[in-house]
């Protein structure tokens, strides 16, 4: 009887911190989703000189899927709203399964839309989001007078890209652009996992999850 009592003393146990563990988790989850919303509706200012538009996969004959069509919908709606129509920078190096690179892409999709060819920089070489960053900052650096910089990416992935932007010491204006409903869910959950790989978020994570576990047990 006494082992029996242990035993399911252990099991229910187990099943509160396995409860407690999930909880924490989906309050911390749901606190980033709201803070990527947040970013979206921050007001900005439109006379930017450089807008960076974010690279993703192509399709397999070199034209852009409907992830990277919406971001690029997204950086030539800033460019006709723009008072001095900026430099449009798309970002993004040349994948082994691509045929082209995913800027010479973007640039084919902006001149379909009237976007003029010498509106247009092309950064072709990077192949992560830190490398489109890096390499952009390089390029638009390059080039004299006033750098007011908009980056374009889908809206989930903008906190972590405003993020790189900060340890490069890149300032910019994030801008996320639509994605479909029923792939922004997973792709928030991606980019949650990616955000709390980095060590300081794992560290805060982990300090806040002992925080909440000591405050229980301390009761």
């Amino acid at each position: 009887m006494d082992r029996w009592s242990d035993f399911l003393s252990h099991i229910s146990q187990g099943l509160f911190f396995i409860s407690i563990s999930v909880i924490y988790v989906s309050l911390v989850f749901v606190s980033f989703m709201f803070y990527c919303l947040f970013l979206q509706i921050i007001p900005h200012k439109r006379d930017f000189d450089y807008v960076i538009i974010h690279g993703s996969g192509l399709h397999k004959d070199g034209t852009v899927t409907q992830l990277l069509k919406d971001r690029c919908d997204k950086a030539i709606e800033v460019y006709r709203k723009d008072p001095s129509p900026p430099i449009l920078v798309p970002s993004g190096g040349q994948g082994a399964d691509e045929v082209c690179s995913e800027a010479m892409a973007m640039k084919n999709y902006l001149l379909s839309q009237g976007i003029p060819e010498n509106r247009i920089e092309m950064e072709d070489q990077s192949t992560t989001t830190w490398e489109n960053l890096k390499f952009s900052k390089t390029l638009i650096e390059s080039f004299p007078g006033r750098h007011y910089v908009a980056l374009v990416t889908s809206n989930y992935h903008v906190y972590r890209a405003l993020r790189y932007c900060s340890k490069l010491n890149f300032s910019c204006t994030g801008i996320g652009a639509r994605v479909a409903s029923y792939y922004w869910p997973s792709a928030l959950i991606r980019e949650f996992v990616a955000v709390h790989r980095e060590p300081k978020h794992l560290i805060l994570f982990l300090i806040g999850y002992v925080l909440v576990i000591a405050s229980i047990l301390i009761r």
